[in-house]
């Protein structure tokens, strides 16, 4: 009997592992596609900020001065399980980053359901925000990020909490103010660019679309090392249901060897009786 227990048991861990290799390779179809987000993503960043190198070369006084007003930290975690360590390791580097003055102080926007219950801290006006599954869903997180920053009129500094390109890499980005390095001591041309609004207009609609992608290569690469995480995290598991099922394999043989053997020795047994 002790035999069909441990066979019906393999049966189940069997089942349970083709869902978990469902599960990997789902992951795996995702980071192909965001693969190619993100590239595309990294080439607007740097176009962006040779705009902004060429144009702050001509205007260098015109970013504004950081005002004495509260600061907002976007800390962006998972949204679903099976990642291993990958909100800790977020958690870890805003701990690392800001003292807890400094995030009772600020604002945080926490993005992602499973680091929610992680970072339940004292300020009533955190925001919590779900985030994407997939990368089809990064754009209505970045719906609902833009009306929570909408809330926050007045910010003296932006920083952005989350994983980045590189495998377990933790980043603590400041984004706004935006364009903080400084500008080229010699000019890529001699002449300005010519405008057809004026230089702050222009500052302020060049700031929406650094924002704009920013945040988006950030979700981008936030989305793909979680599924990175994921795939480490189901491959572990699965080599653990292997190791299981084959040390239940090897009980069932023993059981049945067992079995055949008791089989036997009622064989020979009855044999001797009947010969009696």
């Amino acid at each position: 009997m002790r035999r069909h227990e441990l066979d019906k048991h393999r049966r189940k861990l069997g089942e349970i592992r083709d869902i978990l290799a469902s599960m990997k390779t789902l992951a795996a179809m995702e980071t192909h596609k965001l693969n190619r987000f993100i590239e595309a993503q990294k080439q607007m960043s740097l176009s962006i900020a040779d705009i902004a190198s060429d144009f702050l070369c001509f205007h260098p006084g015109i970013l504004p001065e950081a005002a004495p007003q509260f600061d907002v930290i976007l800390v962006i975690g998972s949204e679903r399980g099976f990642c291993g360590d990958f909100n800790d390791r977020v958690i870890e580097e805003l701990n690392r980053q800001f003292t807890v003055q400094a995030r009772k102080q600020a604002k945080l926007i926490i993005v992602g359901s499973k680091l929610h219950p992680l970072l339940d801290e004292s300020n009533e006006q955190n925001i919590y925000l779900q985030g994407a599954d997939i990368a089809d869903e990064i754009v209505s997180v970045l719906d609902s990020l833009a009306e929570a920053l909408a809330k926050y009129r007045q910010v003296a500094s932006f920083y952005v909490v989350n994983h980045g390109e590189r495998p377990n890499e933790i980043v603590t980005a400041k984004l706004l103010p935006p364009f903080n390095e400084p500008p080229p001591k010699k000019c890529a041309y001699s002449t300005p660019p010519l405008l057809n609004m004026t230089a702050m207009n222009f500052l302020l609609e060049l700031t929406d679309h650094y924002l704009f992608n920013s945040l988006h290569r950030i979700l981008y690469l936030s989305l793909m090392a979680e599924n990175q995480h994921r795939m480490q995290h189901l491959e572990r598991a699965t080599r653990h249901l292997d190791d299981s099922t084959e040390e239940l394999g090897r009980k069932i043989n023993a059981l049945r060897q067992e079995e055949i053997i008791e089989e036997i020795e009622v064989i020979l047994l009855n044999a001797a009786t009947d010969q009696v």
